[in-house]
């Protein structure tokens, strides 16, 4: 579906339309390209982070289950029966305690999903923009350039850079919301999953579409204008990316499916006219 909008005085022709639902379902279109129409292609750019991300994982989920069962006490300390008179009145307080360690578990694996992929990506930044590249030298938008060592070392500086700024962007909003959802019980927690949930999508959507917008050359104005503009495409692929980092081992496999899906996902929402500028 396609739509003609005026933003700004300036007619923008032709974008495809793109929901939650489509934003989703690129994920899935982004993992058949890397793994089953083009793997030979693309094997030798993702195979050597997806062996740093196995390592982060692993220590990221080993940490998170060492220290869950600590924040929670240190929260509330789990009520006993004889503490109290009568059984219903401990009933109702130990539900209560219960509910408070469900969402705390869910708080705290959202932040482990946080940081390993932060960490992560920090680890993988000089591979996704040759990944996106060459995804999009395989669809016709855009012309890879030639990949050497050198090349890699010589971006390596701006592609940390980048991800710093996205990393600084996430903990500036996340980071507080987290520590509401600490002082509040029960309310907070549940502000937490929703809204916080609803930023780390959309941030997660804007980091994988971030590397073709950077290649356009967009502004952080523009980047931001974009994103308003297409917010529930980029929540909706963003959700896709966090459900499927909650599997064992996903976080691995999944990355360079995002990275493919998130390059697919932009050269539909960017508009024709910005296409035909820079093809001029």
């Amino acid at each position: 579906m396609k739509s003609i909008e005026k933003v700004k005085g300036k007619i923008i022709k032709n974008r495809v339309v793109v929901g939650f639902a489509g934003g989703f379902r690129c994920l899935f279109s982004g993992l058949r390209f890397v793994y089953v129409d083009h793997g030979r292609q693309l094997a030798r750019f993702y195979l050597p982070p997806m062996l740093i991300g196995l390592t982060i994982l692993l220590g990221g989920w080993f940490l998170f289950g060492a220290t869950v069962d600590t924040v929670v006490a240190w929260i509330w300390a789990e009520p006993l029966s004889s503490e109290y008179d009568w059984q219903w009145v401990w009933g109702i307080v130990h539900f209560a305690w219960n509910a408070i360690h469900v969402l705390t578990w869910i708080i705290l694996a959202m932040a482990n999903v946080v940081i390993s992929l932060a960490v992560f990506m920090l680890c993988a930044a000089p591979f996704n923009d040759i990944i996106s590249e060459r995804v999009e030298g395989i669809i016709g938008t855009w012309t890879p350039r030639p990949f050497s060592i050198g090349f890699l070392l010589k971006d390596l500086g701006h592609t940390i850079l980048l991800e710093l700024s996205r990393l600084g962007l996430k903990i500036a909003w996340l980071l507080p919301l987290l520590i509401v959802s600490m002082i509040i019980p029960v309310i907070g927690q549940l502000f937490y999953l929703v809204f916080g949930g609803y930023l780390l999508a959309k941030f997660l959507g804007m980091d994988y579409v971030d590397w073709v917008l950077a290649r356009r050359g967009y502004t952080w104005k523009e980047r931001y204008a974009f994103a308003k503009q297409n917010r529930w495409a980029l929540v909706g692929f963003g959700t896709a990316v966090i459900l499927a980092l909650m599997i064992p081992l996903g976080f691995v496999a999944v990355w360079p499916g995002a990275v493919a899906g998130g390059t697919i996902l932009c050269t539909r929402l960017e508009p024709e006219d910005r296409r035909s500028e820079e093809a001029n």
